[in-house]
């Protein structure tokens, strides 16, 4: 453990002091989630499972003096609402042009070396109602393959069998995704996204992948969908 709590790079450069701001770990997923909606402190918690209360309280106490987040009352018996000023919303292009960089990582889970990637989609509004599964992602003919059990993702590269959905796209959609200029639905709309599987495993698939908001059970086996922009 550190003797004593970073405190920046210590360089006169913009890109120094930026990240002198929003740096360090959690900062930009903390951003990120309020440009999709301002939150409740706890609220926002639930959406970062695996941040401790500590941590968080840290990040948004130095996002607000930064002049990054402000604390807004919300309505009567609501409490305090966390949202992003002109200043924390001017990140939004850089986010975007991150999460560009990052889908070859998110479609390949070898391309950092591992041969597997684990993820925590329990931040999804009742994904504990949501069952098992086994999903099949193709991006530019390269298979991989996604294994949800309760609320966490596994992804491997390579077809497996059994999958229930199989979801064809390429990058060039991805890269468009991810800068959040089309969603899945369009995608398929376009027919940039084609799915083999039933009907009912698409809303599976989008909230497995941690793509929505809030699920819960539908009427027969369907499910009512939140849905909100990726992370």
């Amino acid at each position: 453990m550190p003797s004593k709590p970073w405190t920046g790079y210590g360089r006169f450069c913009p890109l120094s002091r930026g990240l002198d701001v929003i740096g360090e770990r959690w900062t930009l997923v903390i951003v990120q989630e309020l440009l999709k909606q301002p939150y409740r402190y706890g609220a926002l918690l639930d959406r970062l499972p695996g941040i401790s209360t500590s941590v968080l309280a840290d990040r948004l106490r130095r996002l607000e003096r930064a002049g990054v987040v402000a604390r807004e009352s919300g309505v009567v018996g609501a409490g305090v609402m966390y949202t992003l000023t002109a200043r924390g919303r001017e990140l939004e292009e850089a986010l975007g042009a991150l999460r560009r960089w990052g889908v070859g990582f998110l479609a390949d889970p070898t391309a950092d070396g591992s041969d597997r990637q684990h993820f925590d989609v329990t931040y999804v509004q009742g994904i504990e109602t949501l069952a098992d599964g086994q999903f099949q992602l193709v991006v530019d003919d390269r298979p991989t393959t996604l294994y949800f059990t309760e609320g966490r993702l596994r992804q491997e590269p390579g077809a497996a069998l059994g999958a229930e959905l199989i979801v064809r796209t390429d990058s060039e959609f991805l890269d468009r995704w991810a800068a959040g200029q089309t969603g899945w639905d369009e995608g398929r709309a376009s027919g940039d996204v084609s799915v083999e599987g039933p009907a009912a495993a698409w809303p599976r698939w989008l909230a497995a992948t941690g793509y929505l908001l809030r699920v819960e059970p539908g009427p027969g086996a369907g499910l009512v969908m939140e849905e909100g922009r990726h992370d």
